[in-house]
């Protein structure tokens, strides 16, 4: 990768990713955060993101972190937390134009990477990445197999992993008709489409939550292994503001060891507060974010959150070659802010 990218060039020409064309400068400047120059005279200036979707539980560490004022502690003037969803901006735009870091998916990022985004992945919430195929009780989607002859609804944001995954498992993709689907797996439970590519962590609970025999087929489980909900900013970050960088991983590590230490109160900043205007189901929020916090935990000892192994890395880079994305660990992630984190910080460690 050139160390003499030209971001505005990159984003001036409309770069496609991930199904969507990412957008010029002008288009994203009406909301001024603190992204890799500082806004602040002093410390950090705005610790700014940019979420992968809506205010739900999926982000209830940043929550955390900014309501107990760990972005503050950390060196912040406050925090801006700009939402996502099916008309917003591609991620990777906004992280090169107007945020510090944002929240995103492996092969969305890589896609990204390969046609010459500076962006490195530099951790990541999920040790099992949330998409699952849904599928109704009455005509189960159980392994890869059982998607030949199927149409499987897939959202725009979704299709890289889903290629992705389809060649990672060397299946033929002619025996699977893929239909676009924004966000929305309803038309799975009136048999217009037979499955839904999802998350376990969110649709599916909700569709339960609605009596419906919901089905899932985790697409780590069944020979995927990638991490989920990663975070990522600009090589220029990492190269220029790798204590702000720091800083701010530090500050979302004790947001979510909070999640999964009281994921109650999780869900009652994300209904009551962050997502107050999206009406959330407290009760299926509640249950969203302990399906979350199940893909969070490894289930060993010492867990230190956001951080991803050598192996891990290396996996996530072969199921991604597999889609026509060949690029090296190095090329895609950067874990050496992170790791530094937990070697100054010893006790961020879950115990």
């Amino acid at each position: 990768m050139s160390s003499q990218f030209d971001r505005r060039k990159f984003l001036t020409r409309g770069l496609a990713v991930g199904g969507f064309a990412l957008a010029a400068p002008t288009v994203l400047s009406a909301c001024v955060s603190g992204g890799a120059e500082s806004s602040s005279g002093t410390g950090f200036g705005v610790a700014s993101q940019r979420l992968a979707w809506i205010k739900n539980t999926q982000f209830a560490g940043s929550y955390f972190a900014d309501k107990n004022g760990y972005y503050t502690q950390a060196g912040f003037s406050g925090a801006e937390l700009v939402s996502g969803g099916p008309t917003a901006p591609p991620i990777e735009s906004d992280v090169l134009s107007r945020t510090f870091a944002g929240v995103s998916q492996v092969p969305i990022v890589g896609s990204a990477v390969a046609k010459g985004a500076p962006l490195k992945i530099v951790g990541a919430v999920y040790q099992r990445y949330a998409g699952c195929v849904m599928s109704m009780g009455a005509k189960p989607i159980n392994t890869p197999e059982d998607l030949y002859g199927k149409t499987i609804g897939c959202a725009s944001s979704s299709e890289p992993v889903w290629r992705n995954f389809i060649a990672a498992l060397g299946l033929d993709s002619s025996r699977i008709k893929t239909v676009p689907v924004q966000g929305d797996p309803i038309g799975m439970t009136a048999g217009e489409i037979d499955g839904y590519l999802g998350f376990i962590n969110s649709q599916v609970v909700d569709l339960r939550a609605k009596g419906f025999d919901i089905r899932t087929m985790l697409l780590a489980d069944v020979g995927f292994p990638l991490v989920g909900q990663v975070y990522i900013t600009t090589q220029d970050n990492i190269d220029h503001n790798r204590d702000k960088l720091k800083a701010f991983l530090k500050a979302e590590v004790r947001g979510w060891k909070d999640v999964l230490a009281d994921p109650q109160r999780a869900t009652d900043l994300t209904v009551s507060e962050y997502g107050k205007t999206l009406n959330l189901n407290p009760q299926s929020t509640l249950q969203c974010c302990l399906a979350g916090n199940e893909l969070i935990r490894d289930g060993k000892p010492g867990q230190q959150i956001l951080t991803v192994s050598d192996e891990a890395a290396a996996a996530n880079i072969a199921s991604i070659a597999a889609g026509g994305l060949k690029l090296s660990v190095g090329d895609l992630f950067e874990l050496g802010p992170i790791r530094e984190v937990y070697q100054e910080n010893p006790d961020l460690a879950l115990a």
